[in-house]
């Protein structure tokens, strides 16, 4: 099921989103503080190898802002004033580079895809009011638990931090809905 914002009713729920419904999707929501949702099967370099034969799962709910050009965080203003990240001849903040080069942007600030395996992604930065924190399911071959049930099968790569994430950057096929 896929649908747009609809100017009367608001945003409609989107489910098996692709890059270009996130994108007419958000554009007039562009900078808002939006509900995502979002689930993906963990592979690879998150899961030990001895317990690669299991399928684990994360799902998140979050509010987020959509369409906000990360060098424009007020994170990244206060490194340029502290002296801690420099800026360009244009005194823009200087930002690493998508994925150390291989990565570009197929809608700015919403959608960059990643050149060599040419998965998108939807970029959105973490609500910025009353300390939103995601919440977050697990679920071990298909069914729901705590993180304790899945935290001896994961790399540190997957462990919770106490400080937020500045921006996400979700495989858009990951999104469940949006808006």
């Amino acid at each position: 099921m896929t649908s747009a914002i609809n100017p009367i009713n608001g945003p409609q729920v989107i489910s098996s989103m692709n890059a270009s419904i996130v994108v007419e999707t958000l554009l007039s929501r562009k900078g808002q503080h939006v509900p995502a949702h979002w689930r993906r099967t963990l592979e690879g370099a998150s899961i030990r190898a001895a317990f690669r034969h299991l399928k684990i799962e994360k799902e998140t709910i979050a509010h987020v802002r959509t369409g906000v050009d990360y060098a424009n965080t007020a994170a990244v203003a206060a490194e340029v004033e502290a002296g801690t990240r420099g800026t360009d001849v244009n005194g823009k903040p200087i930002v690493a580079p998508l994925w150390n080069g291989k990565g570009e942007w197929v809608a700015f600030p919403f959608i960059a895809r990643h050149k060599d395996k040419g998965t998108e992604y939807v970029r959105m930065m973490p609500a910025s009011f009353d300390n939103l924190r995601p919440s977050v399911q697990w679920y071990l071959n298909g069914v729901p638990v705590d993180f304790a049930a899945v935290s001896g099968y994961l790399t540190a790569k997957e462990m919770p931090s106490d400080t937020p994430p500045r921006c996400f950057t979700v495989k858009a096929d990951d999104v469940v809905s949006i808006g």
